[in-house]
């Protein structure tokens, strides 16, 4: 190899190896390679499907129980977690009015899943804590769609943050809206409905 030739292919060498790796997104012609992303399920109901009655404000006997929350596909730079769970206005106000009536913050990055009947109260067993729903409840305020209002929809929403939130604990929601901006690495979000017909 002639030295003009050997210059250059060291120059080209150091212009390869000085530039960045390409993502497969950018890589012309290279198949899309896409990690799945994180996903919330809740094996009690279906996406989008009716929430159990025992979920409710309408359980017997009125007893709160929060429903099993399950996630997978968790990212890598995941942290921490924070659960929100949001809908119509809660408790017969009768006004569609997005109410909050679950939250929680600093979930540990390794927990994948929430058991039924969390208990109310700020900080639970792992280290996370509770913010007050709209009701002042800090825990599970369970949704309670107004009879003859159709079907109401509520969302549970898990975000996987890349650091634990470093908050008063008393933070409040939007305090932890504040905190998590710039860090969700990941969402995920589940549907529940809930209709009540009006009694005779």
């Amino acid at each position: 190899m002639n030295v003009r030739r050997l210059v250059l292919v060291l120059a080209l060498g150091g212009v390869v190896a000085a530039a960045p790796e390409p993502s497969l997104a950018q890589t012309a012609g290279a198949p899309r390679v896409q990690r799945p992303r994180l996903r919330l399920t809740i094996p009690s109901f279906s996406d989008a499907g009716p929430i159990p009655l025992q979920f409710t404000c309408y359980a017997d006997g009125g007893k709160v129980i929060s429903p099993p929350l399950r996630w997978a596909h968790v990212p890598e730079a995941a942290r921490s977690f924070v659960l929100m769970a949001t809908g119509p206005e809660n408790h017969r106000r009768g006004s569609h009015t997005v109410a909050f009536f679950w939250g929680r913050w600093n979930i540990p990055a390794g927990t994948t899943q929430l058991a039924e009947g969390q208990p109310r109260g700020a900080e639970q067993p792992d280290g996370s804590r509770h913010m007050a729903s709209d009701d002042g409840i800090l825990g599970y305020d369970p949704p309670c769609a107004p009879p003859g209002a159709g079907p109401i929809h509520y969302q549970f929403k898990l975000y996987a943050l890349d650091q634990m939130l470093s908050l008063p604990a008393d933070a409040s929601r939007d305090a932890v809206l504040q905190a998590m901006d710039g860090h969700i690495v990941g969402a995920s979000v589940y549907y529940g409905t809930l209709e009540r017909t009006p009694q005779p």
